[in-house]
């Protein structure tokens, strides 16, 4: 059952990859998550814990191992060719890396134009137009229409990225990492761009990035997502004050603060992840956790309530930290 406010669901999601040996990397295990109509959900964690892999799942880039992925309402892992390309239409991703996600042999203006020429959006004697309203939207101004990507700086490849993101009038856009690959001074004017967009246009966004102190200012909701799994979810204001899963904590104590005394007690986590080829039966947050018991062992733990509109997978949900 879909929610009527709830425009992409995902249900009990897999992404396994096959090996020649036959063993399985599991990037993505049993998601569930849902992005709600016009709100930005932030989607975080380490490098390598799974986000892009479940963004690029969500998109149908790649087929999902096992189950499902409502796009509003329906179940786009059940359908494919045409059918499934004009799906696209109404969920776009901007890319993480604004030097290799645009073509180096077309202009600005090609490059925007590309998508309304495949999908026949507006008249063909009115998408040079269309396309100089996208790029003034994301302030790049009309002398941009003829530059090549090569020709403009990192911040402005992002804003390229974006025009051609909302050229097909999507209901949603995911955004992996759009502001990693910036310089520090640039982030800020893309994050508030994409806000200014958001609200204007009543988009529904899945920000995708590993930096808590990023999301903050961008999303009503978080998700932490931790070797394929989601292990916390809930409103941003109250994940950023009371934290419930370790993982989560260890992640906000990383965030640089600007006066000593917001400084956080730091738990440092010891060890690496395990690798997702081979998880450890139980909890795959094990072997770093400071509240590590033998229960942890014994099952994965699911996500259940802490409070009102926060779930988190531990059974150690909220307790203090040693040290």
């Amino acid at each position: 059952m879909v929610e009527p406010n709830t425009v992409l669901k995902a249900s009990n999601l897999d992404l396994h990859y096959p090996l020649a040996d036959h063993r399985v990397v599991r990037a993505v295990s049993g998601v569930d998550l849902e992005l709600r109509r016009g709100e930005t959900l932030a989607l975080v964690g380490e490098s390598g814990c799974g986000k892009s892999s479940l963004s690029r799942a969500l998109m149908r880039l790649e087929r999902p191992t096992g189950g499902t992925v409502m796009l509003q309402g329906e179940d786009i892992t059940r359908i494919s060719g045409e059918a499934l390309r004009q799906k696209r239409r109404q969920i776009q991703m901007i890319f993480q890396d604004p030097y290799t996600s645009l073509d180096p042999r077309m202009t600005a203006r090609q490059i925007v134009r590309e998508p309304l020429d495949n999908f026949g959006m507006e008249p063909n004697d009115r998408r040079d137009t269309r396309v100089l309203e996208l790029l003034d939207r994301v302030g790049l101004s009309e002398r941009f229409a003829a530059r090549y990507p090569h020709e403009l700086s990192g911040g402005q490849r992002q804003r390229l990225g974006i025009a051609r993101a909302l050229a097909l009038r999507p209901t949603i856009l995911i955004a992996d990492e759009p502001v990693s690959a910036l310089d520090v001074s640039v982030r800020a004017q893309v994050i508030n761009l994409l806000a200014d967009i958001q609200a204007e246009q009543e988009l529904s966004i899945l920000f995708i990035s590993h930096d808590l102190g990023v999301v903050s200012h961008i999303s009503e909701r978080v998700a932490v997502m931790y070797l394929g799994r989601i292990v916390e979810i809930g409103r941003t204001e109250d994940l950023m004050a009371a934290p419930a899963h370790p993982y989560t904590r260890a992640l906000l104590d990383a965030v640089p603060v600007a006066h000593p005394r917001d400084r956080r007690q730091r738990v440092p986590l010891s060890g690496d992840p395990p690798s997702p080829i081979n998880l450890p039966q139980g909890c795959a947050f094990q072997a770093r956790c400071p509240l590590m018991k033998p229960a942890c062992r014994a099952e994965t733990p699911k996500l259940h309530s802490a409070k009102d509109n926060h779930l988190v997978a531990c059974i150690h949900a909220g307790e203090h930290l040693p040290g």
